[in-house]
């Protein structure tokens, strides 16, 4: 039987990493005006890969992930991507969701759900803040005094899902168990709870508007999307590592997703947790509901040191 590996390095790509600090949209069309950032990029992507650790147990994890990642994307529904010069990029096509305009703040919205599927807000929802300078769209950053929510609220349902994907994360890792918060099944686990609670409690807000039906298909092929490119992004990655050959669909890469252009390594964590979740969603939810803690952290100081969870 393979042993779980303790430790999941995750390998920085700094030309990414510092590039997309700033929307991953803004970022990919600087790389388009600029050639010779992308091949910089590129190159520094390719030391990296060389570079990457990989034990004998975590080869094995990734072999088996690569099985359940093609498997997975020969099941799913037909990505929902924009166009670009009349090719599919990797970007969710999301317009719809930001044509629905929330009735209150996406705070308030998120606390609502939160109530109608008994998990806890008070902890969670009081360190939501924007993120600094501008910065990506949302994330949980780890402080020296706990967890932090940092997203922004444009006032339309989109705001909400990103929200509830955070809260996820938030409520996980307010009490994740025993074991090592840096550890593979940690990463895992608390993408799984996001991506979870993102579905079920977005879907739920939906389901209380007028019309909701074709909202809701919609959202269920987002959420089919969003799990397509996570598998197909942990597929291109493997192969990168000569562990499989490359998928065999093709998307224009200048358009990244963040993760794969600031690190390797964690796009096996969305692929796997696309596979955790991918049956009972609902149940990952319902095990969030003991996870927060008694009051809510403080808040951020200038100069505490932050990392992200995706």
């Amino acid at each position: 039987m393979t042993s779980v590996p303790e430790l999941l390095v995750l390998t920085r790509i700094q030309a990414g990493w510092d590039l997309f600090q700033t929307s991953y949209v803004e970022a990919a069309r600087t790389l388009r005006r600029n050639p010779g950032q992308l091949a910089e990029l590129w190159a520094e992507r390719r030391r990296a890969v060389q570079l990457h650790p990989l034990s004998d147990d975590l080869r094995e994890l990734y072999r088996a992930q690569i099985d359940r990642s093609r498997a997975a994307m020969a099941t799913l529904n037909p990505p929902l991507l924009q166009r670009y010069a009349d090719h599919a990029v990797p970007l969710i096509e999301h317009a719809w969701l930001r044509s629905i305009l929330l009735r209150t703040s996406a705070v308030e919205a998120a606390r609502a759900v939160l109530k109608e599927l008994s998990l806890p807000d008070e902890a969670a929802l009081a360190t939501v803040s924007s993120p600094p300078g501008g910065g990506p769209a949302g994330r949980t950053a780890k402080t020296a005094t706990g967890f932090r929510i940092l997203a922004t609220d444009d006032g339309t349902t989109s705001s909400l899902a990103v929200l509830l994907h955070e809260v996820g994360h938030f409520l996980y890792e307010a009490d994740p168990g025993p074991g090592p918060t840096e550890g593979i099944a940690h990463y895992v686990e608390s993408e799984a709870a996001a991506l979870a609670l993102g579905r079920v409690g977005f879907d739920r807000y939906l389901a209380a508007l007028p019309e909701c039906g074709e909202k809701r298909r919609l959202w269920a092929s987002y959420c089919d999307t969003e799990a397509w490119l996570n598998h197909f992004y942990f597929l291109t990655e493997a192969a990168e590592m000569g562990l499989c050959a490359p998928p065999p669909d093709t998307l224009d890469m200048l358009y990244l997703r963040d993760t794969y252009g600031s690190t390797v390594g964690y796009q096996f964590v969305y692929a796997a947790a696309s596979s955790l979740m991918a049956d009972h969603p609902e149940q990952l939810v319902t095990r969030l509901r003991t996870a927060a803690p008694a009051t809510p952290p403080a808040a951020t100081r200038t100069g505490e040191e932050m990392t992200s969870t995706w």
